[in-house]
């Protein structure tokens, strides 16, 4: 392991943070999009999920394979919840590379956890693994700064 300054361990334990956050989001986001597609995409299903719409609070209406076209009121939760997991995805790459960067991992672990936000399930055991991993380096830097004193 490089040697890492005892000054950066702030901005460790924050990114850590943040990190175990946004796994766990991208990965429950990624898993309501699995569905959501798959509602959309089987082709006996073909439907979206609605919010607000003209028959319901939530209601699955129907994509347009029989030309009905979707409703013009409402809210279209499979379409939000696509962007709502882009920008998600985001942030967890955001924090992958500030991980990456501070406690100078190979850039193989890098792309493995980048893989978290778009494999499902992924991000759950890369934030298991590496959380561990990274609270273990951070014990390594604060043993090896209080041998320094």
């Amino acid at each position: 392991m490089p040697k890492i300054p005892a000054s950066r361990l702030p901005q460790i334990r924050s990114t850590l943070k943040l990190f175990k956050v946004s796994s766990y989001i991208t990965g429950i986001f990624l898993i309501l999009l699995m569905i959501t597609w798959g509602i959309r995409r089987l082709p006996f299903l073909g439907y979206d999920l609605w919010l607000l719409g003209p028959n319901g609070f939530i209601t699955f209406e129907n994509y347009g394979y029989e030309g009905n076209g979707l409703p013009l009121e409402g809210f279209n939760l499979t379409v939000i919840i696509l962007i709502v997991h882009g920008w998600l995805y985001v942030l967890y790459l955001f924090v992958d590379f500030r991980m990456w960067t501070l406690l100078r991992w190979s850039i193989w672990r890098f792309m493995l956890i980048a893989l978290g936000g778009i494999v499902p399930l992924l991000s759950f055991w890369t934030e298991a693994r590496y959380a561990k991993v990274a609270k273990q380096e951070i014990a390594e830097i604060e043993r090896a700064a209080s041998s320094d004193l």
